[in-house]
């Protein structure tokens, strides 16, 4: 894909070049570039269909856009591996497919490769793919489904941010007001459940702990609530083992750890308690994710829920005495 016409590359690197096959992903393309472009903005995300100017040379403007990212997001469909020219022969056996010429040049010039899975796809084997692509089989894939968008969608966000893909920053260096979520600090436990059975259980004890709720959404088995003293968390059940789901606890942070504004807010003055941040809000964090879990597996097992993780210890009897009397 080299060319000698291409002069130079951007002085500013663009942090995602998305690499993908119209006829295979263009489904799944728009979101993610949508979601893409919400973090690191609209001028860092390489989207062809609205990043290339008219009146100049398409492959020039895709190659300066490629060398000039510091990640390519290659999109992986169903068909990605078989796709055909109107020949019947396969696309990717073709020298000069430009799907199979980005992925080249970024292995070629080191550029961080992303592999992403979308519409169930699974990801090639190295014997399934030309010799010069045989690499993408050895690298690391991030799956992004269509029930579990959001718990996927911030899995990629983490793995950009380790290849040093960050969010958009102003002149002083600060983060932008459009970007205030840079990682899901995440927590998990595997059940004896199906998905519909687990989240039941998940929203029947938000529901008895009395956590105000801010979304339901049984479609996606999630359920989005305030934890009073830690704030916004959202609680999801996906597919784990046959007969087993996994119940995940997503608590969003903001990569200094300062505290983000709106409703996606961790810690927050509230009832009197003071913020919680640094060492503290992760220790919360953890406790309440156990304790959490504990009521979810008491619901299913028909126990009902006990101690109010959210809570201070001491405070959740103190509290139940006081009904009491």
């Amino acid at each position: 894909m080299q060319d000698s016409r291409v002069e130079k590359v951007e002085k500013e690197p663009r942090a995602i070049f998305v690499s993908y096959r119209r006829m295979d992903s263009k489904p799944w393309s728009g979101r993610l570039v949508a979601d893409l472009r919400t973090y690191f903005g609209k001028e860092r995300v390489y989207f062809d269909l609205d990043s290339n100017r008219s009146a100049q040379d398409y492959i020039i403007q895709l190659e300066r856009a490629l060398l000039g990212s510091r990640a390519v997001v290659a999109l992986i469909g169903p068909d990605w591996l078989n796709s055909s020219d109107g020949n019947g022969q396969r696309r990717l056996d073709d020298a000069s497919d430009l799907v199979r010429l980005e992925i080249e040049t970024a292995l070629k010039n080191g550029i961080a490769l992303v592999p992403v899975l979308v519409g169930g796809a699974t990801m090639p084997s190295g014997s399934e793919m030309p010799r010069p692509l045989g690499t993408l089989a050895r690298l690391q894939a991030v799956r992004l489904s269509d029930d579990d968008w959001p718990y996927d969608f911030g899995r990629l966000l983490e793995t950009l941010e380790r290849h040093a893909v960050l969010p958009i920053r102003d002149a002083k260096g600060n983060e932008t007001a459009e970007v205030k979520v840079t990682k899901l600090r995440r927590y998990e436990r595997t059940v004896k459940a199906s998905r519909r059975r687990a989240f039941d259980a998940l929203a029947g004890a938000v529901e008895m702990l009395h956590y105000p709720v801010v979304e339901v959404s049984p479609e996606a088995a999630r359920v989005v609530f305030n934890a009073r003293r830690g704030g916004v968390i959202t609680g999801e059940v996906v597919d784990a083992d046959p007969g087993s789901s996994m119940v995940v606890l997503k608590f969003p942070t903001v990569k200094n750890g300062i505290v983000a504004a709106g409703s996606l807010a961790l810690a927050y003055s509230t009832g009197g308690w003071s913020l919680l941040v640094g060492p503290a809000l992760w220790g919360w964090e953890r406790r309440f994710a156990v304790g959490f879990f504990d009521n979810v597996e008491g619901v299913l097992e028909g126990r009902g829920v006990g101690e109010d993780s959210s809570l201070l210890p001491g405070i959740h009897a103190w509290r139940n005495r006081k009904r009491e009397v």
